[in-house]
């Protein structure tokens, strides 16, 4: 099995990603134009951050 992503809802996608990036060390591999998805490289399994604000606009409850 593997395990690819894991997917943080979040308010503030960029916020997020640049936390990450300084407190672990982490990569930006993916940053959408909108803002409102991202995604670290942290080895064989990427963190990804969806803006809840995405999730609410395609009827989901983040």
């Amino acid at each position: 099995m593997n395990f690819r992503y894991t997917i943080l809802y979040v308010d503030d996608v960029r916020a997020s990603l640049d936390f990450f990036t300084r407190a672990f060390g982490f990569e930006i591999a993916f940053l959408h134009e909108s803002g409102d998805y991202g995604e670290l490289s942290t080895g064989a399994t990427k963190l990804a951050f969806s803006s809840t604000a995405l999730m609410r606009q395609l009827g989901k409850q983040p």
